[in-house]
């Protein structure tokens, strides 16, 4: 099936597994739709490295691990399927078809302008269905800017806590881990365009 035909009918789970593991490029799956996903700035590049890197230091010493954008993750229903910019498991990994890990707890989204609305919305919707996941973080370019979403136990994903961490100086709790990271960590080597305002 060509990439034409792909983005002209809706496609079965098993039949977008089969088809991307043999695409150049990579494609997220939302309940039969296939969506191309776009290149990132240098930018998001330092800062996805960073969180990478900073993330999986902070989770050597838990029975956690993180992951980057080259692996897939899903729902049991088999309705979605996602590459996260960074993500976290803890335990053993649980795999469905196609290597496609069904047992993240916390996922990370760098934000860009062309996909801010896709990443903060549509996104977050579908990522909801994962049902071990816990966390959902959106991480900013433009300035050290971190806003973590997190499902109660109470009321789920319909009574969510949000939280925003603002500044260099700042550290935020990726609880489902047990650890907490540094923004300047995240940040480390970024130019912003605009320099943060100071109070007066």
């Amino acid at each position: 099936m060509s990439v034409q035909e792909a983005f002209q009918r809706p496609m079965t789970p098993e039949e977008y597994l089969a088809w991307e593991e043999k695409q150049p490029e990579r494609h997220e799956y939302i309940n039969g739709v296939i969506r191309a996903m776009s290149g990132g700035s240098f930018t998001h590049s330092q800062i996805n490295f960073a969180l990478s890197r900073v993330v999986g230091t902070h989770l050597l010493s838990t029975p956690c691990q993180g992951f980057s954008q080259t692996l897939k993750v899903g729902a049991h229903a088999n309705s979605i399927y996602f590459y996260p910019d960074v993500g976290i498991f803890c335990g053993e990994p649980e795999l469905g078809q196609g290597d496609v890990l069904l047992n993240s707890v916390a996922l990370f989204e760098v934000l860009s302008p062309s996909t801010e609305k896709y990443d903060r919305y549509e996104k977050f919707y579908e990522y909801q269905k994962i049902e071990s996941l816990q966390e959902y973080f959106l991480v900013h370019q433009e300035r050290p800017l971190v806003e973590a979403f997190r499902k109660t136990a109470e009321g789920g994903w319909e009574s969510l806590l949000y939280s925003a961490y603002v500044g260099l100086e700042v550290v935020f709790p990726i609880q489902s881990a047990g650890i907490e990271v540094p923004l300047s960590g995240i940040y480390h080597g970024v130019v912003f365009a605009v320099a943060e305002e100071t109070e007066a």
